[in-house]
C-alpha cells in the first residue's frame, strides 16, 4: 500500500506542477490511503486523538489565512489558496500523529517556499503549486525512510 501511496504523491506533484490543478480522485485517494496507513499503525484512541488535534490546528490555520486574505489582501479566499491545497492538508492531517504531522507540515511548507524561490524564473505559471511541492517533499521523506528505515513515522 505504501508503494501506491508513493505513486499517488508523485502523480500529484506532476499534475500540480504542470497544470496547477490536481484531479480530485487523486487527492481523495491520498487522504484515504494516508488515513488507512496511519490507522493500521496505531491504536484507535490515538488515531482519533491525533486527527482531532491535527484538524484543530488546520482549522485555526485556515481561519487565519481566510482573515488575512479577506482583510489584508482584500482577495477572495480561493484566489489565495486552492481547494487542492486544502485537500492535501487534510491528507496530511489524517496520515500522521500530531507531532509528526506538525513537523512534516511545517517542513513541507518551508521546502515549498525554497523550491518556489529557486524555480520561480523558470516556471510557466507564477503561482505556487503548493500541493505538488508538498507532495514531492512527502514522497522524498517516505522514500528515504522506506529505503533506510530511519524512523517510524507513526509512533507517538
Amino acid at each position: 500500500m505504501l508503494y501506491l501511496y508513493l505513486f499517488i504523491l508523485i502523480t500529484i506533484f506532476f499534475e500540480d506542477f504542470k497544470e496547477r490543478k490536481v484531479h480530485v480522485f487523486l487527492l481523495l485517494t491520498f487522504v484515504l490511503l494516508g488515513g488507512i496507513v496511519f490507522y493500521q499503525n496505531t491504536f484507535l484512541e490515538l488515531y482519533l486523538l491525533s486527527i482531532t488535534l491535527n484538524f484543530s490546528f488546520l482549522l485555526f490555520l485556515i481561519l487565519c489565512l481566510w482573515g488575512y486574505t479577506k482583510f489584508k489582501l482584500k482577495l477572495p479566499f480561493f484566489s489565495a489558496i486552492g481547494l487542492g491545497d486544502l485537500l492535501f492538508f487534510t491528507g496530511l492531517a489524517v496520515a500522521f500523529p500530531t507531532i509528526n504531522f506538525l513537523i512534516l507540515f511545517v517542513s513541507s511548507l518551508l521546502f515549498s517556499l525554497l523550491l518556489f524561490v529557486i524555480m520561480k524564473s523558470r516556471m510557466k505559471y507564477k503561482t505556487v503549486p503548493l500541493a505538488g511541492f508538498q507532495a514531492i517533499f512527502l514522497f522524498l521523506i517516505l522514500l528515504l525512510n522506506l529505503m533506510f528505515d530511519i524512523v517510524n513515522l507513526y509512533t507517538i
